[in-house]
């Protein structure tokens, strides 16, 4: 009985000495030197270890490469292999001299195989020359949001001046996930190449173990399972031998995506240490989505336009990462427009935000914008009138002005009728006063004559 009693108390005890409120749980261990995992849609970062550190990515790299040819190529457009790309060091897809394939073609190749000779295919085909797509990948990796990063080469062989952090990765792959052919790019397991001007039928298979594998094994929280993950949609591997291991992997699961990224782990490490943390992910965390983006959130005065309102939309869509034991009744919405906006406006031009509250505590905020552009307006538009109400203002004084001349011009001809008449009744006056006085001048004279003969 006092052991029952003294195993009772044990348990009430480490009971009460948990903590179960937000964000309690530990924290995943990881082999890579850096990591990171993020929610994919808010970017809100759940966990990371010297994700802010340069390192060697290895073909992490890859990510941008395929995004900047996604951007700037047709899939359709037929390339045609230099003489030195086949040359290029490491894992490869074999390109031969004179070889052509379609842009889409060498995508896959570069993506499943993770084809260096592909990196290079497409850098040259975008940009002319490894060098000057380099600048190009620098340029797009800060507009993604990435800090720290310089890239040399397409294909992440090394070089000691290319490197990045697990952060920057992470920002990369957020954007290029929202690109619908990278996604089927990175979740394709087997690619066939049809038979080229030089070569034969060619099979290529994706390095990403968690899309398929469940032979190799790996260790997670000191449990041996296979590296096939559910709900994975990608994305790319790296190896090489002053990387280490490197992964950028992300899974899916309900409305909740995750993205992890280790560097500088183990061959094996890389899929331990992503399935550890998108586990950690899922286990403690879910994406809330609060409003679609492009939702009409009413409108705003625009000052010297052409109209005088433009609606507002949501630019983006409102999402809230939260523990997975909070309810989506925790948050609301308030929206936050400008007063007005001066024309011209461009379509996407920020007009407000939205903010997402949790209780009293402000969570985030997400631009509402312009759903048209509005040009600038007429003179009147001074005054807050439309272009199309002043061109009916115009019509209607145009048709007033042009009453106005009518009647004006009736008036005048009635009057000169008037006039004209005036005259008339005045000759035919004159003209009968004349007769009149004819017809007494005559009686006057033969009375005149009457008398005279008379008298004669």
């Amino acid at each position: 009985m006092k052991k029952f009693f003294a195993a009772l108390l044990a348990v009430i005890f480490v009971c009460s000495a948990t903590n179960f409120s937000y964000g309690a749980a530990a924290e995943p261990i990881i082999g890579g030197a850096s990591g990171i995992l993020i929610d994919a849609t808010t970017g809100e970062i759940l966990y990371q270890k010297d994700a802010d550190v340069q390192r060697y990515p290895a073909s992490t790299t890859k990510m941008i490469t395929a995004l900047l040819a996604l951007e700037n190529l047709d899939l359709n457009k037929v390339v045609t292999v230099d003489t030195d790309t086949p040359f290029t060091e490491g894992s490869r897809m074999y390109l031969i001299e004179g070889e052509q394939l379609k842009v889409e073609q060498i995508l896959y190749g570069m993506m499943t195989e993770s084809a260096n000779d592909a990196a290079v295919a497409l850098a040259k085909e975008v940009s002319g020359s490894v060098e000057e797509f380099a600048k190009l990948m620098n340029q797009r990796a800060k507009e993604l949001g990435a800090k720290n990063t310089n890239f040399v080469t397409p294909n992440g062989l090394h070089d000691d001046a290319h490197v990045t952090t697990a952060y920057d990765l992470a920002m990369i792959a957020k954007y290029a996930m929202t690109n619908e052919k990278f996604r089927d790019l990175v979740t394709t397991y087997r690619f066939v190449l049809p038979q080229t001007n030089k070569q034969e039928t060619r099979y290529m298979y994706n390095t990403n173990r968690m899309l398929y594998d469940e032979k190799t094994k790996v260790v997670v929280n000191g449990v041996l399972r296979g590296c096939k993950y559910e709900g994975v949609t990608g994305i790319k591997t790296g190896y090489t031998s002053h990387a280490g291991g490197c992964l950028v992997a992300s899974a899916k699961r309900g409305d909740t995506e995750l993205i992890a990224v280790t560097l500088a782990s183990t061959d094996k490490g890389r899929f331990a240490d992503c399935i550890t943390l998108l586990d950690y992910g899922f286990a403690n965390y879910k994406t809330v989505h609060s409003m679609e983006s492009g939702t009409e959130l009413g409108e705003i005065k625009v000052s010297r336009g052409s109209v005088n309102r433009v609606k507002v939309t949501l630019a983006k869509d409102a999402a809230t990462t939260l523990p997975v034991e909070a309810s989506p009744s925790v948050l609301s919405t308030k929206l936050v427009l400008d007063k007005s906006l001066k024309a011209p406006v461009k379509k996407g031009e920020k007009a407000g935000v939205l903010q997402v509250y949790e209780g009293d505590t402000l969570l985030k905020e997400y631009e509402a914008v312009a759903a048209v552009n509005v040009k600038k307006g007429g003179p009147l538009s001074i005054f807050g009138i439309t272009d199309k109400t002043a061109k009916l203002i115009g019509i209607v004084a145009l048709i007033i002005v042009g009453f106005l001349i009518l009647l004006m011009g009736a008036y005048i001809a009635l009057k000169r009728r008037q006039v004209r008449l005036r005259k008339q009744r005045r000759l035919e006056r004159q003209k009968r006063i004349q007769r009149e006085e004819l017809e007494r001048r005559t009686a006057w004279e033969e009375e005149y004559e009457r008398r005279y003969q008379r008298r004669s």
